[in-house]
Parts: structure tokens; C-alpha cells; sequence
């Protein structure tokens, strides 16, 4: 009968014990863990510059033990945020320069127009004079698209 006391004692004592490590341990008092080399291979995507919608129809992701790869998926999610995000800036580049020639161009126009309505008089004269002996000039294709030219050079630059 005396031997009964002891053992609940000693369990008593032992799970403590036991509480006491998981408690050490959880709060980082243990050591760390061994961090291990991931078990799949690297993804073959090129770099986020220059990733294309081929590349991620091509694209296979590993499999694990529930579903895909989590490393995996979020290496491929950063790389297409960070090429969605330079074609983004980009585009706004873009578009930024676009409008100021547009707006460069319209003020242009606007200052040739108020020069020639200005003086239409002075220009008239001496060039009635040169036109007389020559015949009328045909315009060629570059020049008669004037606008249009520039608009379609804007185009092939965005």
C-alpha cells in the first residue's frame, strides 16, 4: 500500500516535467529546426520582364501531398505580379508620353495658326511673286498625310 503514494507522486512529478519542456520548447527556448532543401525542382520561367502568356499556359506546377506546391505558387504568383506590374508602368509611360506630343503638337499647330493669321499680308505679297513663275506643286504621299503621319508613327511607338 505505501508503494500506491510514490507512483502517483512520481507521475504527478513526470507529467510536469513533461509540460514544462513542451512549454520551453514552444516559446523557442529549444533550439530551432533543421530547414530542409525543398523537394521539388526550380521553376523554368523566364524573368518577370520578359514572361509571356505562352510561358504560364506551359507552365506545370508540382504536386504534393495536398494539392500543389505552396513554394511552388507563390514563386509564380510573385513573378507574374512583378511582370503584370512593369507592363503596367510601362503602359503608363507610355501613355504619359503619348499625350504630351499630342499636346506639344496641338500647341504647335495653334501657334502656326495665330502667325499666319497675324500676317497674311506681308507672307501673301513676296510669295505671289515666287508662285508666279512656277507651276503648282502636286503633294507627295508623306506630305499629304501631315497629321495622319504623326499619328501613325505615335501608334507604332505605343
Amino acid at each position: 500500500m505505501w508503494h500506491d503514494s510514490y507512483v502517483l507522486v512520481v507521475l504527478v512529478i513526470a507529467g510536469l516535467v513533461v509540460i514544462a519542456c513542451v512549454v520551453m520548447v514552444s516559446l523557442g527556448h529549444g533550439g530551432e529546426m533543421a530547414e530542409f532543401p525543398p523537394d521539388v525542382p526550380p521553376l523554368e520561367l523566364p524573368a518577370a520582364g520578359q514572361m509571356a502568356p505562352a510561358d504560364l499556359i506551359a507552365l506545370q506546377l508540382p504536386i504534393g501531398l495536398v494539392g500543389y506546391s505552396t513554394q511552388a505558387v507563390d514563386e509564380t504568383l510573385h513573378r507574374v505580379s512583378v511582370a503584370l506590374g512593369e507592363r503596367d508602368t510601362r503602359i503608363a509611360v507610355l501613355e504619359q508620353r503619348v499625350s504630351e506630343l499630342s499636346y506639344a503638337r496641338l500647341q504647335a499647330r495653334e501657334e502656326t495658326k495665330r502667325a499666319e493669321t497675324a500676317e497674311p499680308s506681308e507672307k501673301a505679297e513676296p510669295k505671289q511673286a515666287e508662285d508666279a513663275g512656277r507651276e503648282p506643286e502636286v503633294p507627295t504621299g508623306a506630305a499629304r498625310e501631315g497629321r495622319d503621319g504623326d499619328l501613325a508613327d505615335a501608334e507604332e511607338a505605343w
